[in-house]
């Protein structure tokens, strides 16, 4: 009987000193070693945050108080846990990874598809950056799940633990990017459309563009958005970050601007667990390229800009961007 007391006790001490031991690590380090569950810190939902680079981490951090901050300053919420009907169209789910990303039209959505198809085995991993030419990276649409699709209790669930991403650029080099592959020179896809805007706003338009056959001035262009009511739905290729993405309502975690899309969507596959298995091509936009699309803008006039700015200003405020160049 005293040695199974003492055997008692000794079973008793080591798991007494076991739990100290356990104790002590957790208070050296701050690591949650499984005895209790704390709410998570907003950039600890995802443990790799850590993996990541320092200055990488604290540049999203600036990214997304800069976002919420001028949320508060609107009419929009930026309670992204509370799901609602009728989520932007543009939010993609990979379950597998816990991911959800928005992406938009002529910001990267090419490349940014790719990566989700790749990530939600509907190409393989290992060529899929070589995958399909536009078009047939448009239909591969149909494998992906949207946000809008889960029940409301799915979305909510999946908001309040999924990483978060949103990929945006300058929002005027954006309606350039979408000039000059929807509407301008021959064989421009959007044809209708064209046609309305050569009827509407060409000073002298050709017969070619009148029938749909040649692409319509980039002043026609500006002078069509800005004739557009702000309170109506656009094209999805010039329509608003917050009806496609609604940056106020989802919260996003990652802000990845389209000049440093390599670096940014590299950390993404970090903080998700994949890096080891993908790699999203290197090679952020080089600076050149925003001497391009404000070429287009040296002809429109200051007050068509001031316009136009109108119609993207609150876009522009939600990720620090700004007219400082003209």
């Amino acid at each position: 009987m005293d040695a199974l007391k003492k055997l008692q006790w000794f079973v008793f001490g080591a798991v007494l000193m076991s739990c100290l031991q356990l104790w002590l690590r957790r208070k050296q380090t701050g690591t949650d070693l499984g005895c209790s569950n704390p709410p998570p810190r907003k950039y600890d939902r995802h443990s790799s945050w850590l993996n990541v680079p320092k200055i990488w981490r604290e540049e999203m951090e600036r990214r997304v108080k800069h976002m919420e901050t001028v949320c508060r300053d609107t009419t929009h919420s930026v309670d992204g846990s509370s799901a609602r009907t009728g989520f932007p169209p543009m939010l993609y789910v990979d379950d597998r990874h816990r991911l959800i990303m928005c992406s938009m039209p002529k910001v990267g959505c090419t490349n940014g598809k790719r990566l989700l198809y790749a990530l939600t085995g509907n190409v393989d991993m290992k060529s899929f950056h070589n995958f399909g030419s536009g078009k047939k990276v448009v239909s591969y649409k149909r494998f992906l799940p949207r946000l809008s699709q889960y029940s409301p209790f799915g979305a909510k669930l999946r908001l309040e633990t999924y990483l978060k991403v949103i990929i945006v650029r300058h929002p005027l080099e954006r309606l350039v990017s979408a000039y000059r592959g929807k509407l301008e020179g021959k064989g421009h896809p959007i044809t209708g459309e064209a046609i309305y805007i050569a009827k509407r706003f060409e000073t002298n338009p050709t017969p070619g563009m009148l029938t749909g056959k040649e692409g319509v001035s980039f002043q026609a262009f500006i002078d069509y958005l800005n004739s557009l009511d702000p309170n109506k739905d656009y094209n999805d290729h010039w329509e608003s970050y917050i009806r496609l993405c609604d940056p106020c309502q989802i919260h996003y975690d990652v802000i990845a601007r389209l000049e440093s899309q390599g670096t940014d969507l590299n950390m993404m596959l970090k903080l998700i667990g994949m890096d080891d298995m993908l790699t999203y091509p290197e090679g952020d936009l080089p600076a050149s390229s925003s001497a391009v699309w404000k070429k287009y803008f040296t002809e429109i006039s200051r007050s068509d800009i001031r316009k136009i700015w109108q119609h993207y200003e609150l876009d522009a405020r939600l990720f620090n961007f700004t007219l400082d160049w003209y």
